[in-house]
């Protein structure tokens, strides 16, 4: 069956429930939907950069407060179970995209980059916490907002190229 014929499988839950990504005819191994994941990058980029301007306009307001613990609890649901069920942004960045086409790619690599942008978010959260010097957590947010805008504007994921260039995965190449 060509790669053209196959059904989309767009759902909200996977193939075995809770798997990391989505099982598809003819693959080996399970896969996730890079329209979707690309929609919750969006998602994610409108966040840092919201949290980014409250922080310069309102800084009294502190929303890496409650912004950290979400992103690190998405990060982690998605590393562990993939878009859906457990990821909000997953969920809406999914819901976005059901009439989307389906772009298939390997599980491994976006695994490793939400493993990642779960470390990022915690050493924002960490840096807040610690009281450390705002520069800091701005960079750190800045990076946030250059990873996800890239991801979710031009579709390179950072963490899958630095995952093809560690681990030297062939299927993890970029189309």
């Amino acid at each position: 069956m060509r790669a053209d014929e196959l059904k989309q499988y767009h759902t909200f839950f996977t193939t075995p429930i809770l798997a990391m990504g989505q099982s598809i005819p003819g693959e080996s191994d399970l896969r996730i939907n890079e329209t979707a994941t690309r929609a919750r990058a969006g998602l994610l980029n409108v966040l840092s950069a919201v949290t980014m301007v409250i922080l310069l306009v309102r800084p009294e307001w502190d929303p890496v407060i409650y912004v950290g613990p979400y992103v690190i609890f998405d990060m982690v649901m998605a590393a562990m179970f993939g878009l859906t069920p457990l990821s909000p942004s997953g969920l809406l960045g999914t819901a976005m995209t059901m009439h989307s086409k389906a772009i298939w790619k390997p599980i491994k690599p976006k695994r490793f980059a939400w493993s990642l942008g779960a470390i990022m978010g915690i050493t924002c959260l960490t840096f807040r916490l610690l009281e450390m010097p705002d520069i800091w957590l701005f960079a750190v947010l800045g990076i946030c907002f250059m990873l996800t805008w890239l991801e979710a504007v031009l579709g390179f994921c950072v963490g899958c190229w630095m995952h093809a260039k560690m681990f030297g995965c062939e299927t993890c190449a970029l189309d």
